[in-house]
């Protein structure tokens, strides 16, 4: 478990599946995710069942999000695309629209980027983002990420293609 100021973040466990499911199956997000259909009850349990939490046999990893104060689960975050070899991670933030602009996925990066960094020993983690998105964006960037680049007409959703930006954040004990 790791712990921030207001939040902490578990591996989820079967009693989380309901939660999950009530996420990846919204198609208000599925352009986030690439999602083109709902999940099964089963497809998910299976997910946490298989998942043995580790980045090295997995290539990724999802935490819950729980708020210390209300002992609410509020969001997930994701690790996905980790290379070893390269010593980079993509990172995926998703919080509940109640608890949004309350720092908690803020918070939540912090714990993650600081566990990545110092134990993982990662040299940079990245992340896409909506380039309209703009409180996903003063985050990530409030947490020192930049942004490297810009892809065009990157998703297609509400009958329109939408831009996608890359940031990147480096490890500053890894910087020359």
């Amino acid at each position: 478990m790791l712990t921030g100021s207001k939040i902490l973040l578990r591996v989820p466990g079967l009693s989380d599946v309901d939660f999950m499911l009530s996420i990846e199956n919204d198609k208000r997000y599925w352009h986030l995710s690439g999602n083109t259909s709902p999940y099964s009850i089963a497809d998910m349990e299976t997910f946490v069942k298989e998942s043995t939490s580790n980045l090295e046999s997995d290539k990724q990893l999802r935490l819950v999000i729980f708020e210390i104060a209300s002992k609410t689960k509020i969001g997930l975050i994701d690790i996905f695309e980790y290379e070893a070899l390269h010593r980079r991670a993509g990172i995926g933030v998703f919080i509940c629209d109640e608890f949004r602009g309350k720092g908690l996925a803020a918070d939540a990066l912090r714990v993650l980027v600081h566990y990545l960094f110092e134990i993982i020993q990662l040299h940079q983690v990245w992340c896409n983002v909506l380039s309209d998105n703009e409180a996903s964006l003063k985050m990530f960037t409030a947490a020192g990420f930049k942004q490297t680049g810009l892809k065009k007409e990157w998703l297609f959703f509400d009958d329109s293609f939408h831009d996608e930006a890359l940031l990147q954040l480096i490890n500053p004990k890894h910087s020359t």
